[in-house]
Order: C-alpha cells, then structure tokens, then sequence
C-alpha cells in the first residue's frame, strides 16, 4: 500500500502526541505501522484516537514543529488490506449474517428464519401454497348462513358459499327458477333430501269462536331454507277478528322457535308444487285459513287429513248457500265467500228443487257449458251431497238444459284445499 501523507502534523520535543491537520488516521494507519516525522525520524504508531490524534513511540525527539510534513508507512503488508476488506465486509454484512444464525447448516439457517415451515413467510398474492391435508383442516370462520341474495362477483369465497348454503337448495329433476314473492324460487330437493314443498302434520283445529291451534308436524319454510318441526301444538287465543274475513294461517321461525300467526294477508301463488308462503314473506309458511262469521267469530269447523275441512255450523243459508237460480245459459258461481283461495273442491248439498229441467254443472275452466260438455248432472227433483270441482278463482258454472219450474241450490258444507 503506499504511504499516507495528506496534511501536516504538530508535533513537540518529547511528547508521544501527533496533532493532525486535513487528516484522515484511522482509515488510514493501523497501530503499528511507521510514522516518520518532521525530523527525519522513524516511530511506531502506538493508538489511534482520532483522525486528527495519534500515540507514537517513543517520543518525539526532533525540535517542536507546529506544522510539518510526515509519512505512515504500512508495516502490515497485505494482512492489512485482508483486515480492511474483512472490516468492510463485516460493516456491510454483518447484521444478514447475524440473522442467519450461528449454526451453518441448512436447518439451522430455517430455523434461524422461522421456516421450518410456511409460518415465518409473510401473505403474498404469489407463491402461495398449502398442502390438502392443510386445505381440508381450514375453517370457515365468519361463515354467514343467512344472506340469500344472489351471489355477485364481487363476492369473497366465504360470502359465496354462505349464499349458497343459506339457500338450501342443490340440482333436482325441476330446477328451474322463478321469482316468487321476491325470493328465488327452490328447487326440487332440498338439503336434508326433502321436498321444497314438505309438509307433514300441522293440522288446524278450531277452538272457539277466538282461538285456533296447529297440531304437530313440521314443513319446509322457503324463506329460510330450512324445515321447521313443531313438537308440540301452538294455540293462539283471545283472538280480536274483523267479520265476515278470511285469516289465513302461517308456520315461521321465530328467532329460533317454531311459531303461529293468523292473518288476513292470503298465501302467495305456488311456489313448489302446491306449497305456499305469506304473499311477499316467504318466510312464512302457509298452513291453512278460516273464515269469521258476521260477528267476528271463528266459524266452527274440523280439519281432517288430505287438506279436507268440514264446517260444523248450519249452512241452510249465506254464506254457506252460493246459489239459488233457475238460469237456462251457462251462470258462474263464485264459491270465494265460504271456501279460501287455495281452495280446489267445495262440497254440499245440490238439489235441483225443480221437477222439470236438468242441471248440468261444470268447472268455469272448461270454457263453455252445452249437453255435450258437463261435468256433473242432476235429474229433477233430486238432492245429493257432492263435490264440485272450482276454478282458480273458486267458481263453477251451471245451467239448466230447459226452463225450469223451480230454484238449484248449492249449500257448501266443506272443501278440499292446498298447502
């Protein structure tokens, strides 16, 4: 390496002190090496303090100069540019290698990085990995089962699996879908292997003129995807009902807890099958209807299995008596007043009170009544109890195939309905 000599130094008659001016010692002397000062003479370097400051041996022995010139000469040779190679190595790098640890091995290296597995890695959008027994072990923490919109793009897997399992529904023989009361509609088998439309028990009761109850049983609520099982019959009582009014019965979830409500707002259309909901509330489901009479009270009647209702009070006249006519055309009769609109079959007494004419009845649904298309027929004279078979919006026709000399009546006394 060659000499240093930049600036000049101060030196006194018998000091060990070397005094710096526009030096640079410590990056440029190592103690040991030669300093020849002012006078000629030859030292060692005996401490470094400073870039300015330095220790000699012995001490000076020239005349005192306060800016003379001088030289350090290296005595270290290439051991010298090893150690100031190592030292800047050391400056540059020692703190990697102290994170690598003090054991060298591969191990020891992983262990001293926390990788001796994926934990020490910080979450990246690459790179990624997981082994399946990892993948199966995961969670779904923050699973939320009760959103049932649509799954958008914009959906987090998490959010999209709770959508689809809050709707409950896997592929089936109909699975189309159709908007019904503002939910999608099920499709046909739903989780748990049962129909959308499931229903099972549940059979109304009538108690007084101001209570009802629903029996045991349990049914599929579309509104929460889910069947509903109620162990024990619920009673609603004390009942304050307008007259003359249709309440119509809902099975929901409340809160947890299977509950009943009687209300005047009517099933919606089908949903699945011949299953119905709340109109705009799937998340009733409905059960079954009663009517009040004039004074608000409950209509006493029983409900027996296969949607089958028998009312127990008299129905010589209105509501139960829908028509008393004589009409040769095709006459509809509206049976909406004595049996709900999820009602498909009245049945009562017919007489044809008449003792010329015959009566031909037929569904409104046929479209038109003559000799050749009728449903059911009765003689003159004659009075059966029978069903008869109604349009959607609970009406038949009749008509007597000549002028009669007297009155057809129809006196509903039950009726088969849907849920």
């Amino acid at each position: 390496m060659p000499w240093y000599k930049s600036g000049t130094v101060s030196v006194t008659l018998n000091s060990n002190a070397v005094i710096g001016a526009s030096t640079a010692f410590i990056a440029n002397s190592r103690v040991g090496d030669a300093f020849r000062g002012p006078d000629g003479g030859w030292y060692e370097v005996t401490n470094i303090a400073s870039d300015t400051a330095m220790s000699i041996a012995p001490n000076y022995q020239g005349a005192t100069n306060a800016a003379g010139t001088y030289a350090l000469a290296p005595m270290q040779g290439y051991v010298k540019d090893s150690a100031d190679a190592l030292r800047a190595l050391v400056n540059q790098f020692g703190g990697v290698l102290a994170v690598l640890g003090e054991t060298p091995t591969q191990a020891g290296v992983r262990n001293a990085l926390n990788l001796t597995n994926a934990d020490g890695l910080p979450e990246g959008q690459t790179n990624k990995y997981a082994t399946p027994a990892t993948v199966r072990g995961i969670t779904l923490a923050g699973l939320d089962l009760t959103v049932k919109t649509p799954v958008v793009a914009t959906d987090t897997v998490l959010a999209a699996l709770g959508k689809l399992q809050a709707g409950k529904a896997v592929s089936g023989a109909n699975s189309d879908i159709t908007e019904i009361t503002g939910l999608t509609k099920p499709l046909s088998i739903v989780q748990g292997g049962v129909s959308a439309g499931y229903i099972e028990g549940l059979i109304m009761s009538w108690n007084s003129a101001n209570s009802l109850s629903v029996g045991i049983g349990a049914a599929y609520v579309p509104g929460t995807g889910k069947v509903l099982q109620l162990t024990a019959p619920l009673t609603l009582s004390g009942l304050t009902l307008a007259a003359s009014t249709w309440y119509h019965v809902y099975l929901y979830d409340n809160a947890g807890v299977a509950a009943i409500e009687a209300v005047t707002t009517a099933p919606a259309a089908t949903y699945f099958g011949t299953a119905r909901a709340k109109n705009l509330d799937a998340s009733r489901r409905y059960i079954g209807s009663m009517l009040t009479d004039s004074a608000g009270g409950l209509y006493k009647c029983r409900f027996l299995s296969f949607g089958r209702v028998k009312y127990l009070a008299s129905v010589l006249n209105a509501p139960f008596m829908v028509v008393a006519g004589n009409s040769t055309a095709i006459a509809t009769v509206d049976c909406s007043s004595i049996v709900p609109v999820t009602c498909f079959e009245a049945e009562g007494v017919a007489l044809n009170g008449a003792s010329v004419g015959g009566i031909y009845i037929s569904n409104s649904d046929v479209g038109g009544l003559s000799i050749n298309i009728f449903l059911q027929a009765y003689a003159a004279g004659v009075a059966s109890y029978t069903t008869v078979t109604l349009d959607a919006s609970q009406r038949f026709t009749y008509a007597f195939d000549q002028t009669p000399n007297g009155l057809f009546r129809f006196r509903v006394a039950g009726y088969k309905y849907e849920r």
